[in-house]
Formats: structure tokens, sequence, C-alpha cells
């Protein structure tokens, strides 16, 4: 938890100071998610709908994720100010244990776009379907911020 101080207080005042960029097609983001598990994101957009996100985390063992996500902006209630959206997801998580743990992570979830900044806020979560070594359903869930960079207008 020490290093995840530094790490929001960076994000916050260059999102703050940093110019708007893209919220779509090219644009990659950086950030932290709280939760389990709770570290480091990225995510880059393929286009307006269509994302990646990996992570890894640090909730006790040490766990991977990868996410292909598919965004709908039309499925709830645009704000006076910025950008709400959903989404949906589904990819491998890996969890370092004695035996590491393989399983399938889907979810959903709500992301907003602070308006004139490259900042996203979002919260997941979903059922995480364990393969290996034995077979159990667990759950991940987060709260977390992304500063973008790069990228261009759509």
């Amino acid at each position: 938890m020490k290093l995840m101080r530094p790490v929001v207080t960076a994000v916050l005042a260059l999102a703050l100071t940093g110019p708007a960029c893209a919220q779509h097609h090219g644009s990659f983001g950086a950030g932290v998610i709280l939760g389990d598990p709770t570290g480091l994101t990225l995510k880059t957009w393929v286009d307006d709908r269509q994302a990646f996100d990996v992570g890894v985390g640090f909730s006790g063992d040490a766990a991977f994720y990868a996410d292909y996500l598919l965004h709908a902006w039309d499925v709830l209630p645009q704000p006076s100010q910025g950008r709400l959206g959903a989404y949906l997801g589904l990819g491998p998580r890996v969890e370092t244990q004695r035996d590491a743990t393989f399983g399938i992570r889907t979810l959903g979830g709500v992301d907003y776009w602070i308006a004139n900044r490259p900042i996203e806020l979002f919260l997941e979560a979903g059922p995480v379907f364990r393969l290996a070594p034995e077979r159990q359903v667990d759950v991940d869930a987060g709260l977390g911020v992304r500063l973008y960079f790069g990228g261009s207008k759509s």
C-alpha cells in the first residue's frame, strides 16, 4: 500500500495539469484499481467500442489479468458534462499461490469520462471461474481511475 500513495498522487497531478486527450481510438491509459485485486491497470482502445485492459494486483497473492472489453455508450442516460458508458469484458486471470491458479474472468462495469480531461473513472465487478488446479467461482470487483495519453479524437 505504500507504493499506491505516490502512484495515485502522480496520476492525479498529471490529470489536473495535462492536456485533454482522446477517449477512444489509439489512446492508452494507465492507472490504479482498488478492490480485488488492488493494483495497477492499463487500457488501450481499438475503436470507440472495443478496448483491451491488463492489470496486476496484490490483494494477497499476485494476480494478473487481461480482458477484452466491449463498450456501449447509449444504454445509460448521459450526464450534462462528460460521458457515461457501460461495458462487458472477458479474459484470462492467473494468480500466484503455492500452486498457480488459472481462471476466466468475466465482468461488467460502468465508466465515466470527465469532461475536457483525459481521465476515466470506472467501477467493475464479475465472477471469476477458476479452472485449475481446482474448479471454483470467485468474484473480482474494483473501483479505479486511469489517465490517458495520446490517440485521436473521435
